[in-house]
This record gives C-alpha cells, structure tokens and sequence, in this order.
C-alpha cells in the first residue's frame, strides 16, 4: 500500500527571534521521520535556522509587524524548506566567498556558505511581496529489497 503524499507544514509567525526555537520543534520532527541521522539532522537544523533568523534580521529588518512564512515540505527523493518574508531578497551569488584570505573578518556570506556546504540546493526567488529563501537537501531513496 503507498503511503498518502505528505502534505507541506507551513508556519507563519510574526519576526521575533524567539520563535526559532518553536519552529525547530516541528522542524526537528520532520529531520526524525524523514530518517537523517541525528548528525545530519543538526547539521540541516542550524543551516534552516541560519536561513530563519537571516530573513529575520536582513529581510524583515527586525520588524514585529512583518511575518515570515517557513514551509516544510517533505517529497520522496527530497526535503525541502521555503523561508518566506517581506525583503527585496539578496543575490546569493554576489555574497562574498568568507574563505577567502581578503573576507575572513568581514561579516555576511557565512551563513549561506554554510547553508550551501549542507544542502544540496540554495537558492532566492523575488517576488512583489518579498522573497523566499528556498533550501533542499536530497533524500536518500532506500531501494526496495528485491
């Protein structure tokens, strides 16, 4: 029997850094029934959380009155989690590379280099009310026994 499609999870709440933590319970539910190990499952935690608190931070400027949107969305061949607020958005490919020699103390660009070095996609999408921050990590497909 082929188990119902699961349908995306989608949480909205008003920009306040506290609420990460609320949306890392639910997140963290998912990473355990999605079967990634515990390591894999912290590393990806801290790479979507770096993903809320920067749409926080830099897309909603701190702003209460500004919600972001985080959509979980589990597939069979992938997970995948869209961060949603009401920025114009950054152009991830023109954030500089913090490895090399001239970035090391400057700040920004980390958290998507991390970002980028977890998940297997990474990308923004702009739209008139603001931008999405979409990240995806593939999932494993176990091979049915013969």
């Amino acid at each position: 029997m082929a188990h119902p499609a699961l349908l995306p999870v989608v949480l909205t709440c008003n920009t306040d850094l506290r609420f990460i933590d609320l949306i890392q319970v639910v997140g963290a539910e998912f990473l355990k029934h999605l079967s990634f190990t515990q390591e894999d499952g912290e590393r990806l935690w801290l790479a979507i959380q770096e993903g809320i608190a920067n749409a926080m931070r830099h897309g909603n400027k701190l702003d209460r009155d500004k919600p972001v949107k985080v959509t979980f969305t589990p597939k069979t061949d992938r997970f995948e989690i869209r961060i949603e607020d009401r920025g114009p958005g950054v152009d991830l490919e023109a954030l500089p590379d913090p490895n090399l020699p001239e970035n090391l103390l400057k700040p920004g660009g980390r958290g998507v280099f991390f970002m980028r070095q977890v998940m297997d996609e990474v990308h923004m999408e702009r739209h008139p009310q603001g931008s999405t921050l979409v990240l995806v990590k593939a999932r494993k497909v176990r091979e049915p026994h013969a």
